[in-house]
């Protein structure tokens, strides 16, 4: 018979003790909600873009109820604030209320959106939202801004 040496052990575990967010900077639609809710706590009411970094920080761009312009990146285990940025601004027309963004991402979630990458509003208005569908393959969704319907699926 033959056995794995002990030091193999611990390695193969890992994975198994790893964090769901921690998976490759990808979220999952409960913590994505739960951070929206904490940028809400944190003074956010419009967006222009959302995105995971380096697996453990989300990123949030945007403007503030105190007419800021907004580049926050907050701890994804507990939506703690790591780094703060803060630029006197307007919000421009085509930016997303929270409850904008929320209304966008639900419609890419029931469009077979499982895991969460990044969103980017554009100036004209248009959404594009990345991450990861039910076979685990990246998929890019489009949406219209005027009525967040998807309007093309990409995947890569």
């Amino acid at each position: 018979m033959k056995t794995l040496p002990l030091l193999m052990i611990p390695v193969a575990l890992i994975g198994f003790t790893s964090p769901a967010w921690a998976d490759d900077g990808k979220l999952e639609r409960a913590q994505l909600e739960s951070l929206l809710d904490k940028a809400d706590e944190y003074g956010f009411t419009h967006y222009e873009e959302i995105s995971m970094e380096d697996g453990d920080r989300l990123e949030l761009e945007g403007w503030g109820k105190d007419g800021w312009q907004l580049d926050v990146e907050m701890a994804v285990e507990d939506g703690s604030l790591i780094k703060e940025e803060r630029r006197k601004a307007q919000v421009p027309d085509w930016a997303l209320s929270g409850d904008q963004v929320r209304q966008a991402l639900n419609n890419a979630f029931e469009s077979d959106l499982q895991q969460f990458e990044q969103l980017d509003v554009d100036r004209d208005g248009s959404i594009e939202i990345e991450g990861y569908d039910t076979q685990n393959q990246e998929v890019e969704l489009r949406l219209e801004g005027a009525d967040f319907s998807v309007t093309g699926v990409e995947n890569d």
